[in-house]
């Protein structure tokens, strides 16, 4: 039995790319979220009656709380920027499946209209040779007088021209790459 494909619907890749991009950017926000919640509980740590145990005093409680909620805040960006930038080069790379899928489309469209247009261009010349009678065919018909006593020069065909030749090299240094300009190095003598 055989099962029948879906069609291709370009829109769908579109939709996918959209939501890896909103994952992307949501991702980064919990992960901040999370990171900060994290940090803040083991900043609250001297707070409760665990506190005891560690060399804080509780009276810098809250200082460790925001510290503490600071740091994991940071740390969860740092996560979550980095995941989220792999959902997004997912995306980029399924829309750039799709552009190249509508270049090669257009392409194609390109070269079959030029394929067609082709041969039409080329039947009234066809027809125009097959209607005149090849030259063997067609009956002698005498010059007169002036053209026989003028020989007749033979046309020659020129060759091809030659291809290019490589031009030698040239021995000045080459123009320097543009860019902004490099300024030398400072020395330590002058610097103090």
């Amino acid at each position: 039995m055989e099962t029948a494909l879906p069609d291709y619907e370009p829109r769908i890749i579109e939709q996918f790319a959209e939501k890896l991009y909103r994952k992307a950017s949501a991702f980064v926000m919990g992960s901040v979220v999370v990171g900060a919640a994290l940090g803040a509980a083991f900043g609250s740590v001297p707070l409760t009656s665990l506190g005891e145990a560690w060399p804080v005093p509780s009276m810098f409680g809250f200082g460790t709380l925001l510290l503490g909620g600071i740091f994991g805040a940071v740390i969860g960006y740092v996560i979550g920027d980095t995941r989220s930038f792999g959902y997004r080069l997912q995306a980029q790379s399924a829309l750039c499946q799709l552009q190249l899928e509508r270049n090669t489309a257009i392409l194609a469209q390109a070269v079959a209209s030029a394929r067609t247009a082709a041969p039409q261009a080329a039947r009234p010349a066809a027809a125009a040779t097959a209607a005149a009678p090849p030259a063997a065919a067609r009956p002698a018909a005498q010059p007169p007088a002036a053209a026989q006593a003028q020989p007749q020069t033979p046309v020659v065909q020129q060759p091809p021209a030659p291809a290019a030749q490589p031009q030698p090299a040239q021995t000045e240094a080459p123009a320097p790459a543009p860019g902004p300009p490099i300024t030398p190095p400072v020395s330590a003598a002058r610097v103090a």
